[in-house]
């Protein structure tokens, strides 16, 4: 083992880390959004509305996430539209982690009491103010921990977008690797890297915890 390596190859590394941070931060951003969509398409009752979600939920579930970052970024520019490797990992993340992130918040609408809906209706408020102002604030307290599970294993899920040669942490180790000749030092640094990328993750997540817990 040679130290030595890893410190000259951490500058590198955290470029890579940055490129990672960025692309996971992206995907948990649009994936949350369209994931509470669709949370909100499976819960309206309307068979329109949810046979399609249903689908798309069980496709994303169903492929493996490196044959979905195939599939966004050949099959986009097989019909003309080019988009850069960065944005198409991007895309492939946010759409997988939303199906997951959908039945989690689907769950969590589901165990709220219908009584409350009911309850804020009689109150005057809309169905709408209802559901953002009573039911929402509940179901993001009950399902934060499955919700920061699904956030770590989409930040470690991104090492798999190096496939379309997006320089994020994994393809800058795998880079320094080839000229190096080191691998255990710089695979050592890449997975301590990403060790303390998801336990910043679940430290926040702990502190949010602990910040709403009256609202338990």
């Amino acid at each position: 083992m040679k130290p030595d390596v890893i410190v000259n190859s951490f500058p590198l590394l955290l470029k890579g880390a940055l490129v990672t941070l960025e692309m996971s931060a992206l995907a948990i951003l649009i994936g949350t959004l369209v994931g509470l969509l669709l949370a909100l398409f499976r819960s309206s009752g309307r068979k329109w509305l949810d046979w399609p979600t249903r689908i798309f939920i069980n496709l994303m579930r169903g492929i493996p996430f490196i044959i979905q970052i195939f599939v966004v970024y050949y099959s986009l520019s097989s019909i003309g539209i080019e988009i850069p490797a960065f944005a198409s990992g991007v895309l492939a993340m946010s759409l997988n982690t939303a199906a997951f992130q959908a039945e989690i918040i689907r769950a969590g609408i589901d165990s709220i009491p219908k009584g409350q809906t009911e309850s804020a209706l009689a109150l005057g408020l809309s169905r709408n103010q209802a559901l953002l102002r009573i039911i929402i604030p509940q179901v993001f307290v009950k399902i934060l921990p499955s919700i920061t599970n699904e956030l770590i294993i989409l930040l470690k899920n991104s090492s798999l977008v190096s496939v379309i040669a997006v320089i994020d942490l994994t393809r800058v180790g795998q880079q320094i690797v080839g000229t190096t000749y080191r691998p255990a030092e710089i695979y050592i640094a890449v997975a301590l890297l990403y060790f303390l990328m998801n336990l910043a993750i679940a430290q926040g997540s702990r502190y949010i915890e602990r910040r709403t817990a009256i609202y338990r």
